[in-house]
């Protein structure tokens, strides 16, 4: 089992806040409503589950490190997420932006679809999670 110091809990920690913070901007902003719909998981480290909870239709894991790991990350995010959620690795490492790794459809012709992972820019993440905030509550 590998061991967290002190340092990388707090990373993690503020990059969880900060996520949050943008997050519920956009659900605000979005929906027109001032509730934190948003929050830390406080319970992750006693009963596991992935960081950010209050969307029920969400279950996003955050990485704050600077060396990364995405294929263990992304295997852990969609582990832990429930059915029915879309699972969201949203990661970032110092000096650099936001990144998000989630399902993608690719359409491969007679109406099928494949279900591939995909890493897009945080400004393209935000505009699929505008949409899809307005289509889940709105």
């Amino acid at each position: 089992m590998t061991t967290v110091g002190t340092g990388a809990r707090t990373k993690g920690a503020n990059g969880e806040r900060e996520l949050y913070k943008l997050l519920n901007a956009v659900l605000d902003e979005e929906l027109g409503c001032h509730d934190n719909y948003l929050r830390r998981n406080s319970d992750q480290s006693r009963a596991g589950g992935y960081d950010l909870v209050g969307c029920p239709w969400l279950a996003i894991e955050v990485k704050r490190q600077e060396q990364l790991n995405i294929n263990a990350w992304w295997q852990q995010t969609v582990r832990q997420a429930k059915p029915g959620q879309v699972p969201i690795l949203l990661y970032r490492q110092n000096r650099k932006p936001w990144r998000a790794v989630m399902q993608a459809g690719l359409h491969v012709g007679g109406g099928s679809l494949i279900v591939a992972r995909a890493e897009v820019s945080w400004e393209d993440f935000l505009v699929w999670f505008r949409t899809r905030a307005r289509h889940e509550v709105g």
